[in-house]
C-alpha cells in the first residue's frame, strides 16, 4: 500500500478519522483527500490541517479564498483536476467554464486526471485532448501538466526521472505550433 485518503461525500468531516490519518502518516503512507469539489474552501482547509493531505483530489474551489490559494501554492500541494467529472456532476456548468485556466494563472500545481469512469467514461488521453481543445493549450502546457503529475506522484525517484525524460522526448518531437 502506498497511501490512503478520504473520497466521496466531502461534507462528511475528516476530524473523526484524525487518528487514522496520523497512524497512516506514521506508517509511511501518503495521504490524498478529495476536497474543494462540491464543498468549499473549508473542506480544503480540513484536508490540510486535519487530514495532512499531500495532494488535493479536485480542489477546484480553492480560488474562493485568496489566503487558502496562497497557502496551497506556497506548500506546493498539487491539485488533481478532473474537468469532465466536474462537468458531469454539474459542479461546473460547462467544460469551457471550468476554472482550470484560473488555477494555472494562480500559480497552483495542477494535474489533469479522470474520475468516476462509470459515469464519465473518459480515459486520460481523452481528458488531455478535451483540455487542450477547450483552452487552446499548446504542447508545452500539456507537457507541463504531465510533468506536474509525475512530480506529484509517489513513484520512486528513478521512475520519475525516466518519465520526465520521456515527456521531454515527446515535447522535442512536437515543435512549437505543431499539434499532435
Amino acid at each position: 500500500m502506498v497511501g490512503i485518503g478520504a473520497a466521496g461525500d466531502e461534507s462528511y468531516p475528516l476530524r473523526p478519522f484524525a487518528p487514522v490519518w496520523a497512524a497512516a502518516r506514521d506508517a509511511g503512507l501518503h495521504l490524498v483527500h478529495h476536497a474543494g469539489e462540491d464543498q468549499g474552501p473549508e473542506s480544503i482547509r480540513a484536508a490540510i490541517a486535519v487530514g495532512g493531505t499531500e495532494r488535493l483530489g479536485h480542489g477546484i474551489r480553492v480560488l474562493e479564498d485568496d489566503d487558502l490559494a496562497t497557502e496551497v501554492r506556497e506548500r506546493g500541494i498539487p491539485i488533481e483536476v478532473c474537468p469532465s467529472s466536474n462537468v458531469a456532476l454539474g459542479l461546473v456548468g460547462s467544460f469551457a467554464a471550468h476554472p482550470l485556466p484560473e488555477l494555472r494563472a494562480a500559480g497552483l500545481i495542477v494535474t489533469i486526471n479522470t474520475d468516476i469512469p462509470a459515469i464519465v467514461g473518459t480515459a486520460l488521453a481523452e481528458e488531455y485532448r478535451r483540455v487542450r481543445e477547450a483552452f487552446g493549450y499548446d504542447d508545452r502546457v500539456v507537457a507541463g501538466f504531465a510533468r506536474a503529475a509525475v512530480s506529484a506522484s509517489f513513484a520512486p525517484g528513478p521512475t520519475k526521472r525516466r518519465l520526465h525524460e520521456q515527456i521531454d522526448t515527446w515535447l522535442g518531437e512536437h515543435p512549437p505550433g505543431v499539434r499532435s
